[in-house]
Parts: C-alpha cells; sequence; structure tokens
C-alpha cells in the first residue's frame, strides 16, 4: 500500500512537470508615488504563485524573469504606502511592463500570509481569516510567553495559570484543537494538559500568524480550531558579517528581570545566528495581595547555520527552552499581603525541557521548487510535589536531586515534503507528504497516561486557480494513523494497537471587488484523534483538580465549518469582518459524574462526546483619522453550545471589545518614530456557562503603551513602555485556571524593555 502510494505520487509529479522547463519570461517596470510621482527605492514586488521577487533600484525600477507564460498576481509593497495587487497575463510575444503608483497610508495592514496556504500570498487572495503581527506592534506586545502577544488579538483568547502559563484559544477552540506551529514545525509538548505551556521562547518569534478555524488540510490532526505559526527571524535576515543586539527587560508585578541578546551575520553563500534568553519572575501581585508560589525562571537559547546558492537553500537550526514554574495550591494557601521571597519556587512546581533540531532546505527545479521541513524534538516535563503527603506541615523546598512525582517524555521525529509545481495557465499548486513518529513515555511513580507509539502519515493536493479579480483555491488531505499503546497496570490498560483515518479538504474564493476591497468564502472539513488522557486516564488529574476517567471507545472528532470575510483597505483605514459557524462531530469533552473520589474526594468526571456547534464573528478597524492621531477598534463574540444538552461548552470566551487611540511623530528631539497609546479593553459578563461552571462578572482593563528610537553613536536604541490594568482593577478572567478557587488576575504591571541594536 505504501509502495503503491510513493509510486503514484511520482508519477503524479512528472505529469505536473513536464520535461521542458519553458523560456523565461520578463517582466518589468517602475514602482512611485501615487502622490509626487517620485521613484520608490527598495520597493518590494513579489510574484506569488512562484516565490520569485526582487526590489526597486535608484529609479524605481524592477525587472524579473519568470518561468512560463501564464496568468500571474504579483504584490508590490513598501513601508508607509498601501500594499497593491496586481495581474498580469504574460506570453512570448515578449517583455511585459507593468508600472504602479503606490498610494501613502499611515495605517499598517498585512500584505502577506504564510501560514493560510501551502506557499506564501497576499492576505486580500487569503479565503479564511488571518491575523499577523509583526514589527513594532509585535515587539510592544511581547509578554512572558511566546502567545502573550495575541491577548489583544480579534478571535483570539488565552487560557492562563498565573503569569507563566498560556494556551491559545482560537473562536472557542484550545489545547488540542489549536495548534502550534513553529517555523513550519508543530509543538509537540503535550498540549492536552491545562497546565502545559507553548515551550518557545517569548523573544523568539519575528512573526506571529493565526489562522482562523479549520486548518487540516496543510497541518493534519490538532488543527481543528486554528493554527498559530510563530516565524523567527533566519539567518538570511542579516546582510552584513555580524551585527546583534541586547534587550533589557523588566517587569514591576512579578519583579521580572530578563536579557536576551542575538547575534548574526551573512558573508558569501553561508549565514549564521543564535541568541540567549534568560529569565526570572517572582509570584505575581493581585489588588489583593501576593499568589504564592507562580514564579518562574527560564534559560533559552537557539543557533542558526545556513547556506544559499542560485539553485538551493539550506538552514539547521538547534532551539533549547527551559523553565521551572511553580504551582500554586489554593486548598493550602491565599493570596497574601506579603510574601517572604516572591523568587522562591517551592513544590509542586514543574520542570520542563524541550529541546528542537530543524533542517529546512529548498530546491529549484526548472519552474518547479521542492521544500524539505524536518525535526526532531523532545519534551521532558517533570513535576514534583504532588504527592508528598509526610511532609504536608512542613515549609515548601526545592531539590534538584529529586525524583519527580511525574516524569512524561515524549521524543517526536516530523517531516514535511512539498512540491510547488510550475503554472499550468492560472492553475498553480502544491503537492504534499507528511508524517510523524512519536513515542511516549511514563517515567515515574505517577502515571497519568500510558507509554505508546504514534505513527502518521499523509499526502495531500492543494491547488489555486487565479482567474481576474477572482482566486479559488482549495484540496484534499489523507491521514493514517496507528496507535500502539504499552501495558499500564496502574492504570487498567493493556497492550494494544489503534488505527485511524481520515480525509479533509477546503474550498474557498476570494473576490476582489476592487483592489482595494475584498470579500472572501471558506468551507473546510477537518479532524482530531482522541488523545491518551481521553482514552485511558484513571485517577486524580492535580492540574484540573479532577478525578479522571478515560473512556477507550472514543471516536476522532470531525468538523465541518463555513467562513465569510470582508477586507476594505484604504489610505485612511483598513476594517476587516468575519463571521464563522463550526459543527463538530463526536466533540471530546469530560462530562461530570456527580459522584466523589473516596481517597481524594474530587469529583469523578468521564471524557465523553458529543455533537458541538460554535459560531459568531470579530471585527477590526484601524482608522488614520490624521497623519498622527489614530483609532483601533476590535472585538469578538463566540458562542458555544452542547447539541445534545443545549448547554454551552466549558471555558467559552465572554464577548470582548477592544479599543484604543495612538498618537505618532516622526521625530520628538532627538527620539524617532515616536508612539503613545492608551485604551480599554471592555470584557462582558459570561452567564452562559457549562455545568460545574461558576459564571463570572465582566470588567474593564485600561493599557497603555509608549515606544520611540533613540540615536547613540554608531548604536540604536530602542524604549517600550507599556502598562497592563492601569487603574489596577481587581477582576477575575473567566479562562483563568485559577478563576474556581477565587484567585484574582493580575493587577497593575508596568513592564520596561531597553533594545540595544547596531544599525
Amino acid at each position: 500500500m505504501k509502495q503503491s502510494v510513493r509510486t503514484g505520487l511520482l508519477v503524479l509529479i512528472l505529469l505536473v512537470s513536464g520535461i521542458s522547463t519553458g523560456l523565461a519570461q520578463v517582466l518589468e517596470g517602475r514602482v512611485t508615488d501615487a502622490t509626487t510621482g517620485a521613484p520608490l527605492i527598495g520597493a518590494n514586488v513579489l510574484v506569488l504563485s512562484v516565490q520569485t521577487g526582487t526590489t526597486t533600484d535608484a529609479e524605481g525600477r524592477y525587472r524579473l524573469l519568470l518561468p512560463r507564460p501564464g496568468r500571474y498576481r504579483v504584490l508590490f509593497s513598501f513601508v508607509g504606502y498601501q500594499p497593491e495587487t496586481r495581474e498580469v497575463v504574460l506570453s512570448e510575444a515578449g517583455p511585459v511592463r507593468l508600472d504602479v503608483a503606490l498610494t501613502p497610508t499611515s495605517i499598517e495592514a498585512p500584505a502577506v500570509t504564510i501560514t493560510a496556504k501551502a506557499q506564501a500570498t497576499d492576505v486580500l487572495s487569503t479565503p479564511q481569516a488571518v491575523a499577523v503581527l509583526e514589527g513594532d506592534a509585535l515587539r510592544l506586545a511581547r509578554g512572558m510567553t511566546a502567545v502573550d502577544a495575541l491577548a489583544q488579538t480579534p478571535g483570539v483568547h488565552l487560557v492562563h495559570t498565573g503569569t507563566g502559563i498560556a494556551k491559545p484559544m482560537i473562536r472557542g477552540l484550545t489545547a488540542q484543537r489549536v495548534l502550534v506551529v513553529q517555523d513550519g514545525i508543530r509543538q509537540e509538548g503535550q498540549q492536552w494538559g491545562d497546565e502545559h505551556g507553548v515551550e518557545i521562547d517569548a523573544h523568539a518569534a519575528e512573526r506571529i500568524e493565526v489562522v482562523k478555524g479549520p486548518a487540516s488540510l496543510l497541518y493534519g490532526s490538532d488543527a481543528l480550531g486554528g493554527v498559530v505559526q510563530l516565524a523567527t527571524e533566519g539567518p538570511f535576515g542579516y546582510d552584513r558579517p555580524l551585527t546583534g543586539a541586547v534587550t533589557f527587560e523588566g517587569a514591576s508585578n512579578t519583579r521580572m528581570g530578563g536579557l536576551h541578546v542575538e547575534a548574526g551575520g551573512r558573508q558569501g553563500n553561508w549565514a549564521y545566528a543564535g541568541n540567549l534568553t534568560f529569565r526570572q519572575a517572582g509570584a505575581y501581585d493581585t489588588p489583593r495581595g501576593t499568589v504564592p508560589n507562580t514564579g518562574l525562571e527560564e534559560r533559552n537559547g537557539m543557533l542558526q547555520l545556513g547556506y544559499e546558492n542560485h539553485a538551493a537553500r539550506w538552514e539547521l537550526a538547534y532551539k533549547r527552552y527551559r523553565a521551572r514554574i511553580g504551582f500554586f495550591e489554593p486548598e493550602e494557601d491565599e493570596a497574601t499581603a506579603e510574601t517572604p521571597d516572591r523568587y522562591r519556587i517551592g513544590e509542586p512546581y514543574q520542570q520542563v525541557d524541550h529541546d528542537l533540531l530543524q533542517l529546512r532546505s529548498r530546491w529549484r527545479l526548472g519552474a518547479d521548487r521542492l521544500e524539505l521541513n524536518a525535526a526532531w524534538q523532545q519534551n521532558r516535563r517533570r513535576e514534583f510535589g504532588h504527592h508528598h503527603e509526610a511532609d504536608e506541615e512542613e515549609a515548601p523546598h526545592v531539590d534538584e536531586h529529586e525524583a519527580p512525582s511525574l516524569y512524561l517524555r515524549l521524543s517526536t521525529l516530523t517531516s514535511d515534503l512539498r512540491f510547488h509545481h510550475r503554472p499550468l495557465g492560472p492553475l498553480f499548486g502544491t503537492i504534499g507528504l507528511s508524517g510523524f513518529f512519536q513515542r511516549n513515555e511514563t517515567l515515574a511513580e505517577e502515571a497519568l497516561i500510558p507509554g505508546a507509539r504514534t505513527w502518521n502519515g499523509a499526502v495531500y493536493v492543494f491547488e489555486e486557480l487565479v482567474l481576474p479579480r477572482l482566486t479559488i483555491s482549495g484540496g484534499v488531505r489523507w491521514d493514517g494513523r496507528r496507535l500502539s499503546v504499552e501495558a499500564n497496570e496502574d492504570l487498567g490498560v493493556v497492550a494494544q494497537t489503534r488505527t485511524y483515518s481520515a480525509f479533509s479538504g477546503a474550498v474557498g474564493l476570494a473576490w476582489q471587488v476592487r483592489p482595494d476591497l475584498s470579500l472572501a468564502f471558506n468551507v473546510g472539513r477537518a479532524w482530531r484523534a482522541p488523545t491518551l488522557n481521553e482514552l485511558f486516564s484513571q485517577g486524580v488529574h492535580e492540574g484540573t483538580s479532577r478525578f479522571e476517567v478515560g473512556t477507550p471507545t472514543l471516536r476522532p472528532e470531525q468538523s465541518l465549518s463555513l467562513d465569510g470575510t470582508l477586507r476594505w483597505l484604504r489610505p485612511r483605514w483598513y476594517l476587516e469582518l468575519n463571521a464563522f459557524v463550526n459543527r463538530i462531530d463526536r466533540f471530546i469533552f469530560p462530562r461530570p459524574t456527580g459522584q466523589r473520589d473516596p481517597d481524594s474526594g474530587l469529583f469523578i468526571y468521564q471524557y465523553d462526546q458529543a455533537q458541538a456547534l460554535l459560531w459568531g464573528g470579530e471585527l477590526l478597524l484601524n482608522l488614520g483619522v490624521t497623519a498622527w492621531l489614530h483609532l483601533h477598534v476590535g472585538g469578538d463574540v463566540t458562542y458555544t453550545e452542547n447539541r445534545e444538552t443545549g448547554q454551552p461548552l466549558p471555558f467559552s470566551p465572554p464577548p470582548r471589545l477592544i479599543t484604543g487611540i495612538e498618537v505618532h511623530r516622526e521625530r520628538w528631539g532627538p527620539a524617532s518614530e515616536v508612539m503613545l497609546r492608551l485604551g480599554p479593553t471592555l470584557v462582558a459578563d459570561q452567564r452562559r456557562v457549562a455545568p460545574e461552571e461558576a459564571p463570572t462578572e465582566g470588567y474593564v482593563l485600561w493599557n497603555a503603551a509608549f515606544s520611540a528610537r533613540w540615536p547613540l553613536g554608531a548604536w540604536q536604541l530602542v524604549t517600550d513602555l507599556t502598562v497592563q490594568n492601569l487603574l489596577d482593577r481587581a477582576y477575575v478572567s473567566h479562562l483563568s485556571r485559577l478563576r474556581p478557587y477565587g484567585v484574582l488576575d493580575p493587577g497593575r504591571n508596568v513592564q520596561l524593555r531597553l533594545m540595544l541594536r547596531l544599525p
């Protein structure tokens, strides 16, 4: 069977490729300012379907060689100008000239997405809702975790445990239903745990993209709710032999201090880069006191090496994440006005180590391209102190040599091979093979899940038809999975093998009503295989304060979703409206039994399945009132329902409105690119709650930010000052894991970041 699939794929690639590369077609022209007619030097010109681009010269001129005749979509972009996408038809008659005049704008809007499709494409022709965070906006939004930057993104919420653990929630779905991807590699680190955060350095990402809605076509299982892609700046981002930056940071609420150092360069065909991050934070403060044992320590790093010639590019990267995070125990402690040592991390706590080795390569095969993305990663999660009953009366302590009560080791091999075939008239596309092998080991006395091995293989086809003002895209994917479970006497599990298979796919269209206005629709089908804890749990799960019982007969979830998006980009505003409905068959959730475990006293929950429905929408408006005054409005609402009971799903996010006013100045004395922002976030009451879940009150949080750049000789100093919860409001987030115990969310937090960078 496997051999026949390989043979069929090879034949398909050869048929699509053909045997001739075709004659080079010339596209040339000039990019100018629409107001003054002046040439734009260094403007970006990108032919999306073949991933070929260039920049304009001193006269604003560009020249590109394209592989063959056909219809192409060309994206023109320049900082401070409204990006434009033009369609052009090339023939063998001779060079084609395309001149473009870009309109100045004070509104920044994403021009390109690398996550929503099999290759980079312009946002206006993307059928799914996509959010992009980069540049100054990302730098100002960074927080304690890698996903904190998404806290103000419409459609995205954070399920958090204190300040050190956060998981993204997209349109009401989180954990194993939202796939986190770093540089094209799925992050594998026991995502099913509520207290298991994302093991990625908060400084690592230079760009974050969110695909809202099912994305199994390209990413397989676990992308049922969406994808969060964190893209690091590769070594080829440097243009000199050596440069770098040093960042110092601090935060008032947790008395956090941090240092981030990065350096890199490029010489000839070689490129190289590396960074280190050190962080320490104490227990966090609320308006009513300090929440004990919620501190963290981090030691992270990354090394990158790249080689490039006219036909290929290779990138090798090693990434390491190491953190120790304290667990707050509500049954033993409560928030106090003072704490003797906020930096002390006592029992219980978790030690997390994550190593990742990645190889990315790209080859140009005439008019075709081949990409390989392969990685090995290992996640080691050790938890200490959950079952130390003998010393309950003693003060907590930390012993680096103490055996953990829980030790989970997860080793994963992943690979993704994509063949981007040459244009066939207006048709562009990708054929892909992906797979992973996973080894899950339980190495300590506490057995939450049994040991297991997982094999997963997939083949998919994604095609895009580019017509005048209309882009139609879609594809199909087949996944096959084999799960071999080891016997575990404590859990009552016998050795067994399970197999799953699923078809997923999507069809979408984007209609550019005008060059600055597009309507997009997408229908997608996605799936998710049951996790080990959902199948085989049998005992106390300290992270959720429940006695959990797995159900071995669970079947994979399958969803069918419909999305609609309006995007309108003008020189003075950017408006985006999204609406969605997502029906999930066999939705897996912990159902309360109403009984208590006699030993622990905790309520017993058993995993069950039901039909689920989620629907809602998002709003984003960026308005340039004047060249120096900007208004930002965003919001979202998500409605969830268990179709069998008519009740909401657990942890449903409340409606939210995000607002802000920004003042921009190009110069302010010696400072440049000065920005001041102030605005409230309004969160509504959440009265629609699941059984055994308490409602929460609404609240208003005021936030502020200031940013500026200062010359320091050959260096440049970038200062970022942000204030969260400016008025020190006492509140409880509905998505806080500490909410059931009455623990407040953090109070006022002033964060200062100083970055010294060589220009």
